[in-house]
């Protein structure tokens, strides 16, 4: 049987999020949540970790061919590079529409910032994304000194009706917006929505905010903005929330999701794209992005920029899709699902392996005992007839074969049925 929660042969989620105590909890969703992806950006800001011209492009191809609805241009090229980029990715007959990250903007304003934006609108790109600029200082003691809200104000709406005239998408940044006292970041974006600005941008460019305090500020800022300014929202992931803290932001009504592929970015980096659209799309949140073409895309990604992942990383690390013995293979196949999301819906396949847990019976089905009893189960399985010294034995190569390899401590189902038949076709007499 299908519910919101669980979709036979693809995931299963926490019902409770249907409850009516969740659901009043949370806006109502009712066009696809959309991803801005900001791989090229952010991987700039990853040390140690750029990619090549050709990364880029590659990369650029992937995020459109997995739907994702904007992408972020490189943040450290020069602008010669960035309009050649830019030029090239037309070439290749790509779509996705491409957001132009900054310029910065200092405020006060200061001589020629016209021209600054006229800079960045002549790379080509069809979103500008302005970022708004001052001392730390300034932010901390809530505009209390020199610089103060009303400047800010005047400001934020003079340079943002002068950006609509640009014949672009106008979406801007306020620096620093997350640790902003909540009623002063609320009048900062209430002043650029009245600008007719297409979207706002908040920021938690310092990884320091959790779900609960992301959504009570996504609501402030959209009854600031309006219902048709569109919130566009970024999360690093200092602390490890970015995934939790991006779907509570869509929760309060923020639009647009900013992500990148495996998380990249600088420090803890950010919100990882194939984390957050699957958890979205299995608790009941539309998108635009292509599940089974995630896997692919963070393969790619982790090529690109030349970067090792942990086995256990979500969606596209080495153990993600693998158990030792059946584990929960029943999540991948059969109506009544163990596992959150089958391995087939973001383009992989349940791996069930044998390692060291089951080679020494260390699994579950032998805690009264030290006999490996998945082994013996499986050969009965596959094989009419397996004495015990023909157990033993097989049992012998296959801890020898994963003792000895070198890339990794497992053998899978069909390697070790491949020692079984060795062992087997060789008769009782030659064990």
């Amino acid at each position: 049987m299908t519910t919101p929660w669980h979709q036979p042969g693809r995931w299963l989620a926490n019902p409770a999020y249907w409850d009516d105590e969740a659901i009043s909890q949370r806006v109502s969703i009712t066009r696809p949540a959309q991803f801005i992806d900001c791989t090229l950006s952010e991987g700039d800001d990853c040390v140690g970790h750029q990619m090549s011209w050709s990364g880029r492009l590659g990369l650029m191809a992937k995020l459109s061919e997995a739907g994702v609805d904007q992408i972020t241009l490189p943040s450290h090229a020069t602008i010669d590079e960035e309009r050649d980029i830019v030029k090239a990715y037309r070439r290749l007959g790509l779509k996705t529409p491409l957001v132009a990250k900054g310029p910065g903007l200092e405020l006060p304003l200061r001589d020629k910032w016209k021209e600054t934006l006229g800079r960045h609108v002549e790379l080509g790109a069809e979103i500008l994304s302005p970022i708004y600029k001052w001392p730390f200082q300034d932010t901390l003691r809530d505009f209390n000194g020199e610089l103060t809200k009303s400047q800010i104000i005047d400001q934020l709406a003079h340079s943002a009706a002068f950006a609509k005239t640009l014949g672009v998408r106008v979406v801007p940044w306020i620096v620093d917006s997350m640790r902003t006292h909540l009623d002063t970041a609320a009048a900062f974006y209430r002043a650029l929505a009245q600008a007719e600005v297409d979207g706002v941008y908040v920021v938690d460019s310092r990884g320091n905010s959790n779900p609960l305090a992301t959504r009570v500020y996504i609501r402030a800022i959209r009854e600031a903005v309006g219902p048709d300014c569109e919130i566009y929202v970024q999360h690093h992931n200092d602390i490890g929330l970015a995934t939790a803290n991006a779907l509570a932001a869509v929760e309060a009504g923020a639009d647009v999701t900013d992500a990148s592929v495996l998380g990249i970015g600088d420090r803890g980096g950010c919100v990882a794209l194939e984390e957050a659209a699957v958890v979205f799309e299995m608790y009941g949140i539309p998108t635009n992005i292509k599940l089974e073409k995630l896997y692919d895309l963070g393969r790619f990604a982790q090529e690109a920029f030349g970067v090792d992942l942990a086995p256990w990383k979500p969606i596209v690390g080495e153990n993600w899709n693998k158990e030792e013995g059946a584990g929960h293979l029943e999540g991948d196949t059969q109506d009544l699902a163990t596992i959150g999301i089958a391995p087939s819906a973001i383009g992989r396949q349940f791996e069930a392996v044998i390692g060291s847990k089951i080679l020494f019976g260390r699994e579950r089905s032998s805690s009264w005992s030290s006999d490996p009893k998945f082994l013996r189960d499986l050969l009965a399985d596959h094989y009419t007839s397996v004495d015990d010294s023909q157990f033993q034995q097989i049992l012998h190569r296959a801890r020898q074969a994963v003792a000895t390899s070198r890339d990794r401590k497992y053998l899978t189902i069909d390697e070790f049925t491949t020692i079984a038949e060795g062992v087997l076709a060789g008769g009782p007499e030659n064990v």
